[in-house]
């Protein structure tokens, strides 16, 4: 090869890795076992459920990452997929391919990035994936971010809430990064209403969950069981534009899912939480 060649192959080489190489095994294709893909952490508990475990029915490559909604005694339990592994910048859109094959209704493929930087959250972005995909979609959403991180977290979830909703399942493949963003500190009142994922999702028994109002509100964050029933009032008073945090912390509940609701003004939003013991 002569030196263009060279040249140009060592280009290839610096996108690939500027797009793929920060997410550890992004197509899925090593695994530990049959039910642990490398450089993720799963929440399998083989002697009660199975969520996750390799597929051979992949986008491209020889496997996919499958999430089932598994039996656990006949309610629905989870499927639940993380990694967490450093960068060095920002990324504004993750990106990946995915099908979805529920059954029944209210059934969810969440896909959520956290960014943080010194241990701090700077960041998240997330998508909720509800119609079925009988073949391979591309899917990708964007991320705020507050400042330059320093590691990032993804996480894959597959809620079904309802006994009909056990068996089904998703298949995800070739994650991927794009969009270098050199981030600013963000300065200002926030745009608009917005209720963000908490963090850590699972959890136990603590959680964080963040919300911004574009204007000052009487705003209401309550905490809720699966059958619907208030577990928790986090606040409940007038408050004025801003972004805020607020920490929940039950150790009396069992697993399961909840569900935060927050309104403010005429703006409702609500998040599912899983806390897992």
């Amino acid at each position: 090869m002569n030196i263009y060649t060279n040249l140009f192959f060592i280009l290839l080489l610096l996108i690939g890795i500027n797009s793929f190489a920060q997410i550890p095994n992004s197509g899925f294709e090593n695994w530990i076992d049959e039910i642990t893909p490398e450089s993720w952490m799963t929440n399998n508990f083989p002697s009660f459920w199975t969520t996750v475990s390799k597929s051979s029915d992949s986008y491209q490559g020889a496997y996919a990452a499958k999430l089932e909604v598994a039996n656990a005694n006949g309610f629905p339990f989870p499927a639940v997929l993380t990694s967490t592994f450093p960068v060095s910048q920002g990324y504004q859109t993750i990106n990946g391919y995915y099908q979805f094959h529920p059954n029944g209704f209210d059934v969810t493929l969440s896909i959520y990035a956290y960014y943080f930087g010194g241990g701090l959250l700077l960041g998240t972005g997330y998508v909720d994936i509800e119609a079925a995909a009988t073949s391979y979609t591309q899917f990708s959403f964007y991320s705020w971010l507050s400042d330059t991180p320093d590691s990032l977290m993804l996480q894959l979830e597959l809620i079904g809430e309802d006994v009909s909703n056990i068996g089904s399942y998703a298949l995800v493949d070739q994650l991927s990064l794009s969009g270098a963003s050199d981030v600013k500190q963000l300065s200002g009142l926030p745009k608009e209403f917005n209720l963000s994922q908490n963090y850590p999702n699972p959890f136990n028994p603590s959680t964080k969950i963040e919300y911004s109002i574009s204007e000052a509100s009487f705003v209401q964050l309550k905490v809720y069981d699966i059958l619907g029933n208030e577990v928790a009032t986090l606040v409940d008073e007038e408050q004025s534009a801003g972004s805020y945090g607020a920490d929940f912390s039950r150790a009396e509940l069992s697993s399961g899912m909840y569900i935060a609701k927050l309104q403010a003004g005429n703006f409702t939003k609500t998040i599912k939480m899983i806390l897992m013991k």
